[in-house]
């Protein structure tokens, strides 16, 4: 069991496992609530609503078509657009 102390402010820092554990970020919203003497804190929309980057995922299939590949699928594709004219 992990203990904190509360900070000047009434400032908590909770510890790097239980945050983890949790999944909360920085300012993610907690709901405090108190239950039978117990502080309880509660993550708010954790998870729901979140914004994902998909910055790690750019570049992830570069190279995955070659230049030779490149040019046969647009003059595959080209070749298709025109029996359709």
């Amino acid at each position: 069991m992990d203990t904190v102390k509360m900070r000047e402010r009434r400032q908590l820092t909770l510890p790097a496992e239980v945050v983890e554990m949790v999944q909360i970020k920085t300012n993610d919203a907690l709901q405090v609530t108190v239950v039978n003497g117990v502080i309880q804190l509660t993550p708010v929309n954790n998870g729901v609503n979140r914004k994902i980057s998909l910055r790690p995922f750019l570049g992830v299939s570069k190279g995955v078509y070659q230049t030779n590949e490149q040019t046969s699928l647009s003059k595959y594709v080209e070749d298709l657009r025109k029996e359709w004219e």
